[in-house]
């Protein structure tokens, strides 16, 4: 059982790390969208496309407690306020009896602010990626104060990430068992591994002898032999032999400890983000767009040998100062790609967000990218973030790992035939599929003509839905390579392993 796999799956529900390890933290529930450290710099009052949402329908309920959030609009606007309404698509929140609606398709992050009522245990992140512990004393919209011992401070809200709040060990071992079931072997055995992290050897013994009662896995076998030997040196080798844990019988010989890998950490940036997004134009149904009419005018003039450029100066102030869907058009077919990045794409084009709602957020990250599976060390050729998912950043990472990454020298996304891609074939079952799943213990199908047919179909539009011919992104970024720890399993032979 490799421990840092099985940490990464329990980090997911219960603790967010400082880089360094200066805290573990929780957070009150997050939004859908979680906040990018590469945030705007300063934040200000809701752009003038803010508008006041309309009554919410009647038919879908209100958010269930109000709770205060900071909204990353663009790279310029953030603003925040109380939740008084949200849904899939849509929050609306008030702040000095304002309300304000956004889609959330059009905004960055939604950054959850915390409720404290006394000085509080917690980790501040800062937007430069830094981190440091704290009793926080307010979260607040404009800034966040905190004490180190008796010493006040604070810091603005431009300059912070997020602020999580630490919770005591019992609480979060406590939250974390209520979320298992008796047949979740997996979650059971990475709860033990966090245990052991956390230093509670007693706990940890006690889940892995009822987990070996209950499953006779062979890694909770080796696991608590592990954590006897710990408990033996930790009370002393003269103890009396009857107060010795028991382990099970049987003859499984664990192997060594299998070195630990380092996880990817490497995501993309906002401006390659927006590059992606600006690939993704589709003219005929276009995203929100914005570009700088002083970049506008340098495009003109760079081109202006081009019969493409209007020669008349009121012409070129009127194409300027009009539609910058028309500016994207001619930098398209001026093959203007050093023009590209002065295009900001501030919505999802419609193929991407196809993706985020029904490939990425809806089968991929809960079917492929647990710590066991593609998202730990086990992944192989083809690795998936599966921390903080509806991140921009680890979305759009997790997409060029999909569109650049191979398996057994095939794409994993095949344009040509949508059916015929790797993604697709291994999550079918395995009667339906021309190149059926590696046989990996735990894996089942996604989809098929029978099973979730919808989903297949929406997975097969999406393929269908990017920009052909595909572009090549001008992104400096190879899909990680992992090697699989552990001898003989699928990642080892540069398989995909679900």
């Amino acid at each position: 059982m490799n421990l840092r796999s099985s940490l990464i799956l329990i980090s997911s529900l219960c603790c967010v790390h400082v880089a360094l390890r200066v805290a573990e933290a929780d957070d009150q529930p997050a939004s859908r969208a979680t906040a990018t450290q590469s945030a705007p710099a300063a934040p200000v009052s809701p752009p003038p496309s803010a508008t006041p949402p309309a009554t919410p329908p009647a038919t879908t309920a209100p958010v269930a407690a109000a709770r205060r959030v900071h909204l990353v609009i663009d790279r310029k606007n953030e603003c925040g306020g109380v939740v008084v309404y949200e849904d899939e698509d849509r929050i609306v929140i008030e702040r000095d009896g304002k309300r304000s609606e956004f889609k959330k398709d059009e905004i960055l992050d939604v950054i959850p602010l915390m409720e404290v009522l006394a000085p509080t245990p917690g980790v501040i992140y800062r937007r430069d990626g830094t981190g440091f512990p704290a009793d926080i004393v307010a979260d607040d919209y404009d800034e966040v104060r905190y004490q180190v011992g008796v010493v006040p401070g604070k810091v603005t809200r431009s300059e912070v990430f997020r602020v999580a709040l630490s919770r005591p060990f019992e609480e979060r071992y406590r939250a974390i068992k209520a979320t298992m079931q008796k047949d979740d072997t997996v979650r059971r055995l990475a709860l033990c591994d966090w245990l052991i992290s956390e230093g509670k050897y007693v706990e940890a013994h006690a889940e892995l002898t009822q987990l070996v009662e209950d499953a006779k896995m062979p890694e909770a076998v080796a696991l608590l032999r592990q954590v006897t030997a710990q408990l033996a040196t930790t009370r002393g080798k003269d103890r009396d032999a009857s107060d010795k844990p028991q382990i099970p019988a049987g003859d499984f010989v664990p192997d060594e400890p299998a070195p630990l890998v380092k996880l990817p950490t490497r995501t993309l940036t906002p401006d390659e983000i927006n590059l992606i997004r600006v690939y993704e134009i589709d003219i005929n149904q276009p995203p929100k767009i914005t570009i700088d009419h002083a970049d506008a005018r340098t495009l003109l003039s760079d081109f202006s040998s081009s019969p493409l450029i209007p020669t008349d100066a009121v012409a070129q102030t009127a194409l300027v100062q009009g539609d910058p869907l028309q500016i994207v058009k001619l930098a398209f077919q001026l093959k203007a790609r050093d023009f590209y990045n002065k295009i900001r794409v501030t919505s999802e084009p419609a193929s991407l967000s196809a993706f985020r709602r029904k490939v990425h957020d809806g089968w991929i990250i809960a079917n492929c990218a647990t710590s066991r599976c593609h998202g730990g060390p086990d992944a192989g050729k083809f690795f998936l973030f599966s921390l903080n998912t509806t991140d921009a950043r680890v979305r759009y990472t997790n997409l060029l790992n999909l569109l650049r990454g191979t398996s057994s020298g095939r794409p994993l996304i095949n344009f040509d035939d949508p059916v015929q891609s790797v993604i697709v074939q291994y999550a079918l079952p395995a009667s339906e599929a021309t190149t059926p799943h590696p046989a990996v213990k735990g894996w089942k199908p996604v989809f098929g003509t029978k099973l979730y047919p919808q989903k297949l179909e929406e997975t097969l539009q999406w393929i269908r839905s990017m920009y052909q011919p595909r572009p090549i992104y001008p992104i400096e970024y190879v899909p990680p390579d992992l090697t699989a720890p552990l001898p003989g399993t699928p990642g080892d032979a540069g398989e995909p392993t679900r």
